[in-house]
């Protein structure tokens, strides 16, 4: 009996690490959850402060599926479960009988679920938590080196949070992910349906998205233009003119004004630059003022601003096949996340 609800157990931990962790790949995304949310309970005021709080409820989320998964402290491991799966099973309800025009984002981008599926799994999860830890009294006790396997991955987890504050998610799952094509507005048939639109317009408010489909195109978007540094405007500036240098079509995308664009100051930048709204910017490419390469409509490769592409990775992807490209600018962080995963549950599971 103690094997069947230890099961349990470990199958409600994966869930709830799964969810937090998604959502920490992803910070951004999580934070336009948690906008969306404070939207529909009236609390925009705290709009400012919604990433914030997304990253810290995700990382309470993952830990919490850590200590479920090595079997730490489990009658207070879960108790704490029961709290929270009482405050979630609440605010599905509530969602569920109001319906609002919003993703749930209980798995960030990777699964997207209606508000009926999310109620109907949140009471599949009591269930689980039940056959978990009823009685409460006959929880048991786990071995002292779970102890260790739960701050090895408490502290991983840390720090792979702290990557991706300062980074793009290790693999994208949005709209706008690499191997995406862009819908074209000549309204292409022979794209995939579901094609992600890129919109944007000139200062003088005519649409110019055909710009984004036509050749080889990097374009850098930036949907908090009030977060930019001088630095970072000349750091753009720079990969501009290599962009150039390598055939490039350079694109600046902003979600701001006119006036906003022109205070930039640099000819480079404001001879390509185009407004766009902000929340398609951010689905392009999460990291504000980060770099996003396209060929002929295709989305090949993405950048932080942090790390923005040199000369010669530019004029590497100027001569490479397409789908080359994308294999080899996609597959590396693929296989890191993989790595890292099988680090975490080896830790978690088999210490």
């Amino acid at each position: 009996m103690k094997v069947v609800r230890r099961a349990f157990g470990v199958l409600l931990g994966f869930v709830f690490f799964s969810a937090g962790f998604l959502k920490l790949m992803d910070p951004v995304g999580a934070g336009l959850s948690m906008e969306a949310y404070l939207h529909f309970f009236r609390l925009d005021f705290l709009r400012e402060a919604a990433k914030a709080l997304a990253v810290t409820a995700a990382m309470g989320e993952t830990l919490l599926g850590a200590a479920l998964l090595t079997g730490v402290w489990r009658k207070t491991v879960g108790v704490l479960t029961a709290c929270v799966l009482a405050a979630f099973t609440l605010l599905t309800a509530i969602l569920w009988m109001g319906n609002p025009a919003m993703d749930c984002g209980c798995f960030g981008e990777a699964i997207h679920l209606t508000h009926t599926q999310t109620f109907l799994k949140n009471l599949v999860l009591c269930g689980l938590w039940a056959l978990a830890f009823l009685p409460l009294r006959a929880t048991g006790t786990c071995k002292r080196i779970k102890y260790a396997g739960f701050g090895l991955a408490a502290v991983s987890v840390c720090l792979f949070c702290l990557y991706s504050l300062l980074s793009i998610p290790m693999v994208d799952f949005t709209a706008f992910r690499p191997g995406n094509e862009l819908l074209r507005p000549d309204g292409d048939t022979l794209q995939a349906e579901g094609a992600p639109l890129l919109s944007f317009c000139d200062a003088a408010q005519n649409y110019a998205d055909e710009r984004a489909t036509d050749g080889k195109v990097l374009i850098v978007s930036v949907y908090d233009t009030g977060r930019m540094t001088a630095a970072a405007w000349e750091r753009i500036a720079t990969l501009f003119e290599k962009a150039q240098e390598a055939d490039l079509t350079p694109l600046l995308l902003l979600a701001g004004s006119v006036e906003e664009a022109d205070a930039i100051g640099n000819p480079v930048l404001q001879s390509c630059c185009y407004f766009a709204d902000r929340r398609s910017l951010m689905g392009l490419n999460r990291s504000n003022g980060g770099a996003t390469y396209v060929d002929n409509g295709l989305i090949v490769a993405k950048w932080a601003a942090r790390a923005l592409p040199d000369r010669g990775r530019l004029q590497a992807l100027a001569g490479q096949d397409a789908a080359a490209a994308l294999i080899d600018g996609n597959t590396p962080s693929r296989l890191r996340l993989q790595g890292f995963l099988l680090y975490v549950f080896a830790v978690m599971l088999l210490l």
